[in-house]
């Protein structure tokens, strides 16, 4: 199949997805305007360079579909509902799928009429849907689409890397010793709703409790310096390492060497970080979102707190810390979920039959409301 892709460029879930279909044969495009090379992948730059956002995208819009006319794919497949799904919809390509990612569902579409009407028109031209959750295709349907063309995809785990045993020599990278209780997060900085500064704010708690606990902060996007700020202000710069951009294929090691990982945003899907945690063995606290808790079962697996609430984000650090049973519980019904449910091969290759029934002109049935 030829396959032309509108999407984040520079972002590790596209180049996995696109990767993916690259080394299964097919000939893979991508059309962004956050263009950088992925081995295999034609990217073409559909940067406009002008400020006013609705001119922008008219223009963008032009570049797009004279992109589809001259590469003539046998489909269109869009990820993130907002902003390049306007692209999708309105490039007026079919067979044309739509992947939704999270704040396009959760948050955007919500802010303004004008946002959400577009994003209920993206969906109604939609031949087929995907997300990595029941709960975010929940709120797709809610919003108008049709229930029958939502299918779960998750964006899911190399299990060959993200292992309980992997090693990077982390600690010894960090000068943090051996037996000392690591709390990890690899959320990313760009939005508030991640709630980075409570997961900070905790540790001047943790280690009265715990002075031998290190914190690792690692984080893909966005500017870490606020929290930075924040940390040397609470005086904790030896005992909490900001890390920056950890690379993908060190991600394992930061995490296999962890004893407890941390997610706790306002508003999200279902954190890839999250199962790669899982897969690696650790311990999880996951804040009470229905897409997180389709994985995690508070006290079964992990525990669960609210978003932003810091002093029941520290007993639970607390109380991870201390129960070396638990860990160890947690740990193991962690990596059977994940092995069992987030292979991203086997999701790959499902996507790519949901694929190749479109272009063969059969729209595959999801069975159902999420």
């Amino acid at each position: 199949m030829r396959i032309a892709y509108l999407s984040i460029g520079g972002h590790i879930h596209t180049e996995r997805w696109l990767t993916h279909f690259v080394r299964a044969g097919h000939d893979v495009h991508l059309l962004t305007v956050q263009p950088a090379p992925i081995d295999g992948v034609t990217v073409h730059d559909i940067r406009t360079g002008i400020p006013f956002k609705p001119l922008h995208y008219a223009v963008a819009l032009t570049r797009v579909k004279r992109i589809l006319r001259s590469i003539r794919p046998d489909l269109l497949h869009t990820h993130f509902l907002t902003g390049y799904g306007y692209w999708g919809a309105f490039s007026g390509f079919h067979p044309f799928i739509m992947t939704v990612w999270g704040d396009d569902v959760y948050v955007t579409p919500h802010e303004t009429k004008l946002k959400g009407s577009l994003a209920r028109t993206v969906l109604d031209r939609a031949d087929l849907i995907t997300g990595d959750s029941e709960d975010i295709l929940t709120h797709v349907v809610g919003m108008g689409a049709n229930p029958d063309i939502c299918h779960v995809v998750q964006w899911g785990v190399d299990l060959d890397r993200f292992r309980p045993d992997a090693d990077g020599g982390v600690r010894g990278k960090l000068g943090i010793p051996e037996d000392a209780p690591v709390v990890i997060s690899i959320r990313s900085f760009t939005q508030a709703y991640y709630n980075i500064d409570t997961i900070v704010r905790t540790a001047p708690r943790v280690l009265e409790a715990r002075p031998d606990t290190h914190y690792i902060i690692a984080g893909n996007e966005g500017d870490d310096s606020e929290l930075r700020s924040l940390a040397g202000s609470l005086g904790l710069d030896a005992r909490v390492h900001f890390v920056g951009r950890i690379p993908h294929a060190e991600l394992p090691g930061y995490l296999a060497t962890s004893d407890v990982f941390l997610t706790v945003p306002s508003v999200d899907a279902t954190p890839v970080s999250l199962l790669e945690a899982m897969a690696c063995g650790v311990p999880v606290i996951i804040s009470n979102l229905e897409s997180a808790m389709e994985w995690v079962t508070d006290g079964e697996n992990g525990l669960v707190v609210r978003p932003a609430e810091q002093e029941e984000l520290e007993e639970a650090i607390l109380e991870l810390i201390g129960d070396p049973g638990a860990r160890e519980r947690y740990a193991a019904i962690g990596v059977r979920k994940v092995r069992e449910g987030a292979d991203h091969a086997k999701h790959m290759r499902r996507m790519e039959r949901l694929c190749e029934e479109l272009v063969a002109g059969r729209v595959p049935r999801a069975g159902g409301t999420p």
